[in-house]
């Protein structure tokens, strides 16, 4: 490229350039730029420099726009992740609260099961008193209706009745402890023999029961002198007179002490008054009548082993 002079070859006063031309303000004259081949490339690649510096920018602009997407692309999968993460957890403490909820339930379900099985009358009881009611009347017929002097009268079945009485009150409550777990918890097992302090008839169209009010002692295993009185209520179901004149009965004994004198810890009641009122005048199903009867004597170790030698001689 050819250097030409900026100033007017006429009067020397600076040019303007416009386009490819030049003017002079001062004279008027005007002058033609002339390009030659290398201003033509130079004007070539100073525009493809800007090209480049354009396409660049460009593509710059691109990466820049692919990295931003691409960072909120891993930001939200993130963000998904955690919140995938954190329904899993939810769902697995539920299911372990639920898991928990359910043995629970069970557990709690099959304890009072249990309990009632064992401290009150089964349901397995319950079919075997239906069975033996049909094989005892079966069995046992005719029957006339009983009488309280018939009870009374009947000496030997009142000793067996009693002994019955006493053997499964002996076999239930001697082979087990009660504990009470009031401050300080305390161990009680039976110190005396049981012992029958009332007896009654009941009666109704279908049913006829001899009904035994038993007395326990208990005795604390901390302090010999810290015992407890309790009362249950057992009877014979289905007894009857026969045509010979004998009562008649399976001598199997149940209990019935009724709702409001129960007392679970010692599984019968702790006062007389209330189990007489719950399981005598509380059957409203039965007519009732006092039997006076003879309690049987209590052997003491001295009197066995003396009538056991007159047995040996």
């Amino acid at each position: 490229m050819k250097l030409q002079s900026l100033n007017c070859p006429n009067c020397g006063s600076p040019l303007r350039t416009e386009g490819q031309m030049q003017y002079c303000d001062s004279c008027g004259s005007s002058f033609k730029i002339d390009y030659d081949e290398s201003d033509v490339e130079f004007e070539r690649l100073s525009k493809a420099n800007e090209l480049n510096k354009q396409q660049f920018a460009h593509e710059k602009e691109m990466l820049e726009t692919q990295f931003r997407l691409q960072e909120e692309a891993r930001i939200k999968n993130e963000k998904r992740q955690k919140s995938e993460a954190r329904r899993t957890q939810a769902a697995n403490k539920f299911k372990a609260l639920l898991s928990l909820v359910i043995f629970l339930v069970v557990f709690f379900g099959i304890g009072i099961l249990f309990y009632k099985l064992v401290m009150g009358q089964s349901l397995f009881d319950q079919l075997r008193d239906e069975l033996q009611t049909t094989t005892t009347e079966t069995t046992l017929s005719p029957y006339i209706t009983i009488t309280v002097a018939d009870v009374e009268a009947d000496t030997e079945f009142m000793e067996n009745a009693q002994a019955s009485v006493m053997s499964y009150v002996n076999k239930e409550r001697n082979e087990k402890k009660v504990t009470t777990y009031d401050l300080p918890v305390t161990d009680w097992s039976i110190c005396s023999d049981p012992e029958i302090y009332e007896c009654y008839l009941f009666t109704s169209e279908n049913e006829s029961r001899l009904v035994f009010l038993v007395k326990m002692t208990y005795q604390s295993e901390r302090d010999s002198d810290d015992t407890q009185e309790v009362y249950d209520a057992l009877y014979l179901k289905n007894i009857k007179v026969g045509s010979d004149g004998k009562i008649a009965s399976d001598y199997s004994v149940k209990k019935d002490r009724g709702e409001g004198a129960v007392d679970w810890t010692w599984d019968g009641a702790v006062d007389s008054d209330q189990l007489y009122r719950s399981a005598v005048l509380g059957k409203t199903e039965f007519t009732n009548a006092k039997v006076k009867f003879i309690a049987p004597a209590i052997e003491t170790e001295a009197e066995e082993t003396e009538a056991e030698a007159e047995d040996e001689d």
